[in-house]
């Protein structure tokens, strides 16, 4: 403060001024404002537009979770079809290795078939969340795995989609 502002000799300084009663006419929250402003009751007005915003993000969420679960069921569905697929194709190269007198080839391979016929049995039997929390608990606990694996699925997926792009455009 300086020596020579007014308000300082008055004890004002740079604190507001006192509160003034209501006018005749007036609200409550208008009272003490200047000119046109409005003065609104904390939570008031703001509480509907954040009560809006926050059922505004439920709905978000709600759409994609379910989201989220129609492309877990998708995959896990397209995964299981492909792991079982993938398992009678080396079932069959056993029997080949079997007829060709190859029986350690052939119990390697009936192996590996056995465990991808199983594992797609357990996947099949999966609820998407369970999936969900997996890749979540997967991505915490090995994240450099799951970028890796993340990138392998991506690589072989694009290529899916491209061959089958491409058997459909012959088809034509």
């Amino acid at each position: 403060m300086e020596p020579n502002d007014p308000n300082a000799h008055q004890g004002r300084g740079t604190q507001p001024p006192p509160k003034s009663p209501p006018l005749p006419g007036t609200s409550s929250q208008q009272a003490g404002a200047t000119g046109n402003e409005k003065r609104s009751e904390p939570g008031a007005e703001s509480g509907s537009a954040e009560g809006g915003a926050s059922e505004l993000a439920v709905e978000v969420k709600k759409a994609a979770n379910a989201k989220v679960k129609e492309g877990t069921d998708i995959a896990k569905t397209t995964v299981s079809s492909t792991v079982s697929h993938g398992a009678e194709a080396i079932g069959r190269a056993a029997d080949t290795f079997r007829d060709q007198g190859e029986e350690t080839l052939a119990q390697t391979t009936t192996s590996i078939a056995s465990g991808l016929s199983e594992y797609a049995e357990r996947l099949e039997k999966r609820t998407s969340e369970d999936l969900i929390q997996d890749l979540a608990r997967l991505a915490r606990q090995n994240p450099t795995i799951f970028v890796l694996g993340s990138v392998a699925i991506g690589i072989a997926l694009s290529r899916f989609l491209k061959a089958s792009s491409r058997s459909t455009g012959e088809n034509r």
